[in-house]
């Protein structure tokens, strides 16, 4: 029997962030007929796990070996019987309406075929990936020299990441981010589903191209989440090697049938050189993927109820800790980055899109620190090429 939606959300080592992510997807399921899938990568966290003792109600696939990312979300398409399928990733949190504006998105826009979202990392930052035009040698160029920051609204230098189409408006774009990407079921009739040629990354850019000969891509900004960024994967060698392979992969598949042989050869030489210069540059960093410790805060507030405080003041070296009720009641005139003050937010305890809209209009002011409903762990990313942190909480309780 079809249902209304499928949720698919692959994970591999990021525990604490699926069962964050996991919490705000049972919010936002409640009032649909939705099936919601989690197929693990051979973690050797406790993953598997925590999904079958916290989420009895979802579908685990328990995979014995890291089949990557393609292969792992096919094998829950296989079984999706959803009229939408949303490709989720396990580092995100959602708004409790996320599914229900998505569905009535595709209830307005019958020629939708993907849709993306406007996406925040976890210090409030807008990330330019949430709305992406096909890639091309000149933005290799561009990424690379890191012009793109240079000029972020630029038309020819930001291309890539559509930096001139404003990121609070609907857009038709051609690729959408694979942390967030919804299609409905009926695509498959008319194109396979990922490309299972990629391991990691790429994947998201070519079943976007696959996805715009067969209806619009649309980037919808009345949907907004936060993708908290490099959790699964340190951004060191293997993860150079695998996100310009990947690119090579794309550019002969769509690109090299109209090259001739110069040009192949040239794009090939290109990509490659561009790979082996980051390569060296990550082995000769410091301390690569690591995100340190920040000097302790004079003042903490925490978002939520009195049941968590109490544990969190034994590990939290602060002077004290403000219990507040709603983002209203933070006052602080701390303005300077080194001097940014904890904020706790026990999830559940506030809407989402609260949060959301909280953390947009103070970007880089406070620390964001995420405290799990059930009070086991909080946890903190502030830097989207760097792992997050995660503090286990040990409770009287």
């Amino acid at each position: 029997m079809s249902r209304e939606l499928s949720v698919i959300i692959v994970s591999y080592n990021v525990s604490p962030f699926l069962k964050l992510c996991l919490y705000s997807v049972q919010e936002a399921i409640k009032t649909l007929d939705a099936e919601v899938f989690i197929v693990d990568n051979a973690s050797d966290d406790n993953s598997v796990e925590m999904v079958t003792k916290a989420f009895p109600g979802f579908n685990v696939i328990d995979n014995k070996t890291n089949k990557g990312f393609s292969t792992a979300n096919n094998q829950a398409i296989e079984k999706a019987t959803g009229r939408i399928i949303l490709l989720l990733n396990p580092d995100t949190i959602i708004p409790e309406d996320t599914f229900t504006k998505l569905i009535s998105f595709y209830d307005n826009h019958p020629d939708a075929a993907g849709v993306g979202v406007k996406m925040i990392d976890g210090s409030g930052n807008y990330l330019p990936e949430s709305k992406r035009s096909l890639p091309s040698a000149r933005d290799f160029i561009f990424r690379f020299s890191g012009m793109i920051k240079i000029f972020p609204e630029s038309k020819v230098i930001s291309r890539y990441v559509m930096g001139h189409l404003s990121p609070d408006k609907t857009w038709e774009i051609p690729v959408l981010a694979g942390a967030f990407l919804a299609f409905p079921r009926k695509v498959l009739e008319r194109t396979e589903p990922l490309d299972e040629a990629f391991f990691m990354y790429g994947e998201d850019i070519d079943f976007s191209y696959r996805l715009s000969q067969i209806g619009k891509n649309y980037y919808y900004p009345g949907i907004k989440i936060i993708h908290f960024k490099g959790e699964s994967t340190v951004k060191d060698e293997n993860y150079i090697e695998r996100f310009y392979g990947a690119m090579l992969i794309f550019t002969k598949k769509h690109f090299f049938p109209k090259y001739n042989r110069f040009q192949k050869l040239l794009m090939t030489a290109f990509i490659n050189s561009i790979k082996n210069i980051l390569k060296k540059t990550v082995r000769n960093a410091s301390n690569p993927g690591k995100l340190e410790e920040e000097n302790v805060k004079p003042v903490s507030f925490y978002v939520g109820s009195e049941r968590g405080v109490g544990e969190l003041k034994k590990v939290v070296k602060a002077d004290k800790i403000k219990t507040v009720r709603s983002f209203d009641d933070i006052k602080t005139d701390v303005d300077e980055p080194a001097l940014k003050t904890n904020i706790f937010i026990e999830q559940g305890a506030v809407p989402v899109m609260e949060t959301i809209d909280f953390m947009e209009k103070n970007s880089n002011r406070y620390r964001y620190s995420f405290l799990s409903p059930d009070g086991d762990f909080y946890l903190y990313s502030m830097d989207s090429k760097a792992t997050g942190k995660v503090v286990h909480l040990q409770r009287d309780y």
